[in-house]
C-alpha cells in the first residue's frame, strides 16, 4: 500500500471513530435546530411517546384454575379497583382544574378584566360560561386546596372544593390533626365535605371558621364611556349611558367615539323595533284567530 493511501485510511479510521463517539453522546433536545434559520424552516422535531389512551384489557387467563367462585370474587375486586380508580381520577383532574382556574380568576379581577371589557362582574363571568358566585368559590377554592398542598402531596389524596373547604381551615391550625381528619373519613370507604365533618366530630376535633374570608362584592364599573352600553346592548342600559349630562361630558372628550358607538345602540335598537313589530303582529294574529 502507498504512503498516500495509508494516510487515506487513516483518516477514514479516524472520522468512524469520532463518528462512534458522536453518536453515543445524549443529543440536546435542540441538536438538530439551525440557529441560522427561521422558526418555520426548522427540521421537524421527533414528537414525544404519549401514553395510551385506552387502558389494556383484563386478562382472563388470571382467572386459569380458579373455581367459579373464586372468579366471582377475583372479577368482583377488580371492578371495585376500577371504580375506585376512577374516583380518584375525577377528583385529581377537578382538583386540578379548580386550582387553575381559580388562581387565574384571581389574577383577572385583580387587574380590573372585567372593567376593561367594559362589564360587570356578572356580566363577565357569563361571558366566561359561570355565574358570578362561581368566580368568587373557584378563587376560594384554589386557595385552600394550595393551603392542603404538604397534606395532598404526603397522603397522595387529591380532594376536590367542596372537602378542601372543610379541611383547609382545620389543617391551618392543626395539621396533625387534619391529617386524622383525612384518614378516618377515607376508612369509611367514602372521602366527602360530610365524611370529613363527621369524623372531625367523631375525633372531637371544633372545626374552625374558614380562613378565607368572602371576597368583597365588587361595586360595577362606571361607565364612562358608550363602549359599556356597547358591550351589554341592553336598552335599559343604553338609556343610562345617553343620560344627557354624561353624554355631554364624553362628546368633550372624544365625539368621534361617542357618535360611531352610539349609532351602534341605534342599530341595535333598530333590530329590537323589529322584533317587537314582529311579535305584536303575531300577537294580534292569534288573538284574531281565536274569534
Amino acid at each position: 500500500m502507498t504512503k498516500n493511501n495509508l494516510i487515506a485510511q487513516g483518516m477514514e479510521n479516524l472520522k468512524t471513530e469520532a463518528a462512534q463517539r458522536t453518536s453515543r453522546i445524549p443529543r440536546a433536545a435542540d441538536a438538530n435546530r439551525d440557529p441560522a434559520l427561521p422558526q418555520q424552516s426548522q427540521p421537524a422535531e421527533t414528537p414525544a411517546s404519549v401514553p395510551a389512551l385506552m387502558p389494556p384489557a383484563f386478562e382472563a387467563s388470571t382467572l386459569d384454575g380458579m373455581d367459579e367462585a373464586k372468579q366471582v370474587e377475583t372479577l368482583e375486586s377488580a371492578y371495585w379497583d376500577a371504580d375506585r380508580a376512577e374516583v380518584r381520577s375525577f377528583q385529581l383532574a377537578k382538583m386540578r382544574a379548580s386550582v387553575v382556574k381559580g388562581e387565574l380568576l384571581r389574577l383577572l379581577l385583580d387587574r380590573r378584566a372585567p372593567e376593561h371589557r367594559g362589564l360587570t362582574v356578572g356580566d363577565y363571568a357569563e361571558s366566561l360560561g359561570v355565574k358570578r358566585q362561581y368566580v368568587y368559590d373557584l378563587i376560594g377554592a384554589a386557595r385552600n386546596i394550595r393551603v392542603l398542598a404538604p397534606l395532598i402531596e404526603e397522603t397522595s389524596t387529591p380532594v376536590v372544593a367542596s372537602q378542601a373547604a372543610v379541611l383547609a381551615p382545620l389543617y391551618e391550625a392543626d395539621p396533625e390533626a387534619a391529617s386524622l381528619v383525612l384518614q378516618a373519613a377515607k376508612d369509611t370507604g367514602k372521602l366527602s365535605a360530610a365524611s370529613l365533618t363527621d369524623a372531625a366530630r367523631e375525633l372531637g376535633l371544633l372545626l374552625p371558621r374558614a380562613a378565607v374570608e368572602p371576597a368583597p362584592k365588587p361595586t360595577p364599573p362606571v361607565p364612562t364611556s358608550p363602549t359599556y352600553a356597547v358591550n351589554r346592548l341592553a336598552f335599559a342600559d343604553a338609556y343610562k349611558v345617553l343620560a344627557p349630562k354624561r353624554i355631554e361630558q364624553l362628546v368633550q372628550e372624544d365625539p368621534g367615539t361617542v357618535l360611531a358607538q352610539v349609532e351602534a345602540i341605534e342599530a341595535e335598537i333598530t333590530k329590537v323595533q323589529r322584533r317587537v313589530d314582529a311579535a305584536k303582529k303575531a300577537a294580534r294574529n292569534a288573538i284574531e284567530a281565536k274569534r
